[in-house]
């Protein structure tokens, strides 16, 4: 289990860890980030959640049978905590709210993770890169939600940190209102992020189409809209 974050002394050291890698062992980490009962059934209930449930769970299996770490980032806040004064209480440590929904239940072990925060990313004073060091790990595949809030953090966090980063465009949803596209176009075009479709993902050994480093072609880059939004 990840420990809590540390905004003080620990978080600044842990943010400003050098970007190299361990290449001893290629490895893959599924995170899957805030799929929690506040965010899909209370406090900050999201209506596209149900659109991406199925890919969840079929990512989820696929990562468990094929080896990857699982990573559950979950936020877990406590009273005080700065995102409150923006959204509100949810997922409050030791609430149903702060559980993971039934459909993607973990399996705590060596190798699937709980790793609560109270900030956005999953990196965030969590003690998470030190874990998938140890573990081999060099490129992470993130789903969940929300494609523009903590995804976009967790996927910042995973860039300065030196991780491939993969992005499950049919495992990830932002807030009703937010154009899912931009938010999938800034992941590609600012963090460098390869977006896949689970489909995409899950069939990856068997593909010729997708190695590593190669993005499969799909119409989301804000390049092409001569936009780029910081």
């Amino acid at each position: 289990m990840c420990g809590f974050p540390d905004y003080g002394i620990g978080a600044c050291a842990d943010a400003l860890a050098p970007a190299v890698r361990d290449d001893r062992v290629g490895m893959k980490a599924l995170i899957l980030v805030d799929m929690l009962e506040d965010f899909v059934h209370g406090a900050l209930a999201n209506p596209r959640v149900e659109a991406i449930l199925d890919p969840l769970q079929r990512l989820l299996v696929y990562a468990r049978s094929a080896g990857w770490v699982i990573v559950y980032s979950n936020d877990a806040h406590e009273p005080g905590d700065p995102e409150l004064s923006i959204w509100g209480e949810h997922a409050m440590a030791g609430t149903p709210g702060a559980e993971v929904i039934r459909e993607l239940e973990p399996r705590p072990n060596e190798r699937e993770l709980l790793c609560p925060k109270r900030a956005y990313g999953a990196f965030d004073g969590t003690g998470l890169d030190a874990q998938l060091r140890a573990l081999g790990v060099d490129e992470v595949v993130l789903a969940g939600q929300h494609t523009h809030i903590c995804v976009r953090h967790t996927a910042y966090g995973a860039l300065v940190r030196g991780y491939a980063i993969t992005v499950a465009r049919d495992a990830v949803c932002a807030f009703e209102g937010v154009d899912e596209e931009d938010a999938l176009g800034y992941l590609q075009d600012v963090y460098g992020a390869r977006i896949a479709t689970v489909a995409e993902l899950t069939h990856e050994r068997a593909s010729s189409g997708l190695v590593r480093g190669r993005r499969p072609s799909a119409p989301i880059s804000a390049r092409r809209r001569g936009v780029l939004r910081r």
